[in-house]
């Protein structure tokens, strides 16, 4: 054995590999001897139990996805909202898929400005257990009219104009959607609903008509009795006159 060992170094030193190689080959060779892992290889990762109870979603392990059904609606028309969770984490995981936790927010363009949210009017929890790569699906509609938490009422009618849109999980803290944009416009006057001479001057007009077809009747049937009046007080006249003359022609023959 130890002539081996001397004949190995020696032809690692003549070979040119050095006296360093020459002795890890003798300990390769030698009994008992751990040659160890290579430099470059990792420890395996650790394993999956697939069996175990799921646990709440992180961050880091879903993805929620928002888009509009338009990029454009008319104000008091609806707008929809389609939201996805997509688990992209390597085990199954819950997540709260409740109105009050899946939840739309519309803003101004900036962010800045609540103007509605789905978690405004809403309560209670449904449990999603999502696993690898599933998605969770929801649509959520947007009658384009402000809220305000608590479902509080009479709140202000709202302005046409530009208005962004983002989706949360609020039992996953820091899983936000990137934000929608999109437009509210002013709906347009319907010709049919307002005929022409039906607005506030035609009415005031109408009426200043209707008044002076009135007072045109009562004119013409004054005047109709004042000319019967003349001409019953003529045919008088005519009458009294015709009674003198017949009254002088009966004395004059007398």
């Amino acid at each position: 054995m130890l002539a081996t060992v001397v004949l190995l170094c020696g032809v690692g030193v003549l070979g040119g590999y050095g006296l360093g190689l020459g002795v890890d080959a003798v300990r390769g060779i030698l009994p008992g001897s751990d040659p160890g892992l290579p430099a470059d290889k990792g420890a395996p990762p650790d394993p999956i139990d697939l069996t175990g109870p799921a646990t709440a979603c992180g961050a880091d392990g879903v993805d929620v996805g928002l888009s509009v059904a338009s990029p454009a609606v008319t104000l008091g028309d609806p707008q929809v909202f389609s939201v996805r969770v997509t688990n992209t984490g390597r085990v199954p995981c819950l997540i709260d898929g409740s109105e009050a936790s899946r939840t739309v927010t519309v803003t101004d363009p900036s962010g800045k400005e609540r103007v509605w949210s789905s978690a405004d009017c809403a309560d209670g929890e449904t449990m999603l257990l999502l696993g690898p790569e599933d998605v969770a699906p929801h649509d959520v509609r947007w009658g384009t009219e402000r809220s305000a938490p608590g479902c509080k009422g009479e709140q202000p009618a709202l302005e046409p104009g530009t208005y962004q849109a983002r989706a949360e999980l609020a039992d996953v803290p820091g899983s936000r959607s990137a934000p929608v944009t999109f437009t509210v416009a002013e709906p347009e006057p319907d010709p049919a609903a307002s005929p022409e001479g039906a607005g506030p001057e035609g009415t005031a007009d109408a009426e200043e008509g209707d008044d002076g077809k009135a007072g045109g009747a009562e004119h013409a049937t004054a005047e109709k009795e004042t000319a019967e009046k003349e001409t019953a007080e003529k045919d008088g006249a005519d009458g009294a006159a015709k009674g003198d003359a017949a009254t002088t022609d009966g004395g004059d023959g007398a």
